[in-house]
């Protein structure tokens, strides 16, 4: 039984290898296990959209919408549970890898039970209870491995215990509801769940946990842009007309290059605290982009949203990710963005806004119509100022990442000079003092010396008023 477990835990040393420095160490970056999971997490994903993108009718209600925000918002929170188990227990044992496995198994047949008439709620529900369950059997093992663990950590287990223990409550209770109120109890099930990425730990992260977790977020959000672009690809035409298809994948393409850029040049990883309210924007950020495909396609098959075509539904979605890099400024290395970072983000989202939407198209028309007098007929120049405005939209985000760049080598020059003018100044400064501590030294040595006193010996008595007399 000794030796299965040992071969057991070698073949999990060896799939963690890329993860962890040495075998029982906390993992000080992301692993194939884990990019595994978050492949899998995207697939889920993948498999919710045409919740929002198949619609029959042409038009997609506020049900079917909140029914994907709701199945996406579980997922996340089933991401940000697991990452915050292996960036606090993972080492790469056998126990990290049941886990996870379990986790993905879960979560794949949980999100294809999915539908807007809930017809397979019992599935996804049970699905549900389990991956809370899953989570809270390995926490707890990890947990009483511990000989002491600290008062933050008894805290958490705590706490994980509580929010998921009532999450398992609350799901299983609504079995026994009707259809709307067991969705309302599944509601606030799926609230509390956040209570978790809130009142958890506060508690700085290590070195190693920092890095392990700045990858992590880094490496869901990759795989949801290479998921978005798997999507652009499937949405061709069969005529060929690939104009629509290549604005959109330039849009796509400016908009990782500005995350890239975030993330390499601008995340200070000592910033992150506790990291929960990072991984929090993350997952925020990795919901935009999910919006982003799904604008797409909805405006691929003329399909609108509540009202809202397909065209303005991406370019809201492009918009507020541009402007949610804001919500990254406590982590940035340079806390105050120049005015030219503030100006090309608002620029940028105001042309990917116009266009796509109505206004813009007004305004092509009143365009055309003035330009009736030309040598071009109106419908021409409707179709020509068409094919303006994406390429202006496109070169409007290529600019926020070129003056990200410029503003990113302005602040590391700034700050390189002043580093150079301090250290100037610090080699400078004991050169003062110097001048004065010489005359002091020369009137130290022109003065008398002082008589020297032998000591007693220990044969010569101690005078009558002395402590030893």
């Amino acid at each position: 039984m000794g030796r299965a477990r040992n071969i057991v835990s070698g073949i999990g040393g060896r799939l963690f290898k890329h993860g962890t420095a040495e075998p029982g160490k906390p993992l000080n970056k992301a692993s194939y296990i884990e990019l595994f999971f978050d492949l899998t997490f995207i697939f889920c994903m993948r498999s919710i959209l045409p919740i929002v993108a198949d619609v029959e009718t042409g038009s997609v209600d506020w049900y079917s919408y909140y029914t994907f925000w709701f199945t996406f918002a579980l997922m996340l929170q089933i991401w940000f549970n697991s990452t915050i188990y292996m960036n606090r227990f993972g080492t790469g044992g056998v126990r990290d890898i049941i886990y996870l496995f379990t986790t993905m198994f879960l979560l794949s047949v949980m999100t294809r039970a999915i539908s807007t008439g809930w017809e397979r709620y019992a599935i996804y529900n049970v699905c549900w209870v389990l991956i809370c369950l899953n989570t809270m059997v390995h926490w707890a093992l990890q947990y009483r491995r511990l000989a002491k663990p600290s008062p933050q950590l008894v805290r958490d287990t705590k706490l994980v215990m509580g929010v998921l223990g009532a999450q398992m409550i609350l799901v299983l209770l609504s079995h026994l509801l009707p259809k709307n109120p067991a969705q309302v109890v599944c509601l606030i099930a799926l609230l509390l769940g956040f209570v978790f990425w809130y009142a958890g730990s506060r508690e700085p992260l290590g070195e190693e946990s920092r890095d392990h977790l700045a990858e992590r977020c880094a490496l869901l959000m990759i795989l949801t842009f290479g998921e978005t672009i798997v999507g652009l690809g499937n949405g061709v035409p069969t005529n060929l007309n690939l104009f629509a298809p290549i604005t959109y994948f330039l849009l796509v393409i400016g908009m990782f290059l500005v995350y890239l850029n975030e993330i390499a040049n601008l995340l200070d990883l000592e910033r992150l605290g506790s990291g929960r309210l990072y991984m929090a924007l993350s997952a925020w950020m990795t919901f935009c982009v999910a919006n982003v495909t799904a604008g797409f396609e909805l405006s691929l098959k003329s399909i609108d949203l509540m009202g809202v075509t397909g065209d303005i539904y991406f370019g809201i979605s492009v918009a507020v990710f541009l402007l949610s890099f804001f919500l990254f400024t406590p982590f940035n290395k340079y806390r105050r963005p120049s005015l030219g970072w503030n100006v090309a983000r608002a620029v940028a989202c105001l042309l990917v806004l116009a266009h796509s939407s109505t206004l813009a198209i007004s305004a092509r028309r009143l365009v055309s119509g003035i330009a009736g007098t030309a040598a071009l007929p109106p419908e021409e120049v409707f179709i020509q100022l068409g094919y303006a405005m994406p390429i202006i939209a496109v070169a409007a985000v290529y600019a926020v990442l070129s003056i990200d760049r410029i503003a990113v080598r302005h602040e590391r020059r700034r700050r390189r000079l002043a580093e150079e003018r301090l250290a100037e100044l610090a080699a400078a400064v004991p050169a003062e003092p110097s001048d004065s501590v010489a005359p002091a030294a020369a009137a130290a040595a022109a003065a008398p010396a002082a008589p020297v006193v032998d000591a007693p010996s220990a044969d010569t008595p101690a005078p009558a008023d002395s402590p030893g007399a």
